[in-house]
């Protein structure tokens, strides 16, 4: 239903109506934000990354094959700017760990530090695998859905998968 609801504001963007793509905005700019940052982990860098992305889409809205999602279809936009940003300079820094608070201190620094050490981890493996782990585990993405953003096989997905889940034992060891 969420795709028909953004092809209709897909078909009155293409007619010129700003207030339509607005609406699109709105509804996908915090999670295309949180994808850049977790690429990028600089909130500033990622603020530019989404902003870029919206402007691409915009421009490209034509080119849209509304037989797909349009949510697949601007992660895809998103992914590619920040990947972009990453490889242009080279920066390679660990992905965004959350915890949770909880009421034992010891737990919690316990938590932290295990968190701080995946991170670290995740930070040294490169923007390929990073961005499968990304998508799967953090946006909880599926290997089909991961494969149509990245424009890769579904196979390509899980061996890259497989590849940094291996190095983020090794590096956690």
């Amino acid at each position: 239903m969420a795709n028909k609801d953004d092809n209709k504001l897909i078909e009155l963007s293409l007619l010129g109506d700003h207030h339509a793509f607005g609406i699109l905005v709105k509804k996908y700019e915090k999670p295309m934000y949180r994808t850049a940052w977790g690429i990028v982990k600089n909130s500033d860098t990622a603020k530019d990354i989404t902003q870029s992305a919206f402007i691409k889409c915009w421009n490209n809205l034509d080119s849209y094959n509304s037989n797909y999602r349009f949510y697949s279809w601007l992660y895809r936009i998103i992914v590619n700017e920040a990947l972009n940003y990453v490889r242009d300079k080279k920066q390679h820094s660990p992905l965004s760990i959350h915890h949770s608070d909880g009421n034992n201190p010891y737990l919690q620094l316990l938590q932290k530090e295990e968190h701080l050490a995946l991170a670290e981890a995740l930070g040294e493996l490169s923007a390929d695998h990073r961005i499968v782990i990304q998508l799967r585990h953090f946006e909880e993405m599926s290997y089909r859905d991961i494969a149509h953003i990245l424009e890769i096989p579904p196979k390509t997905v899980k061996s890259r998968l497989y590849s940094a889940r291996i190095l983020l034992k090794d590096l956690l060891a």
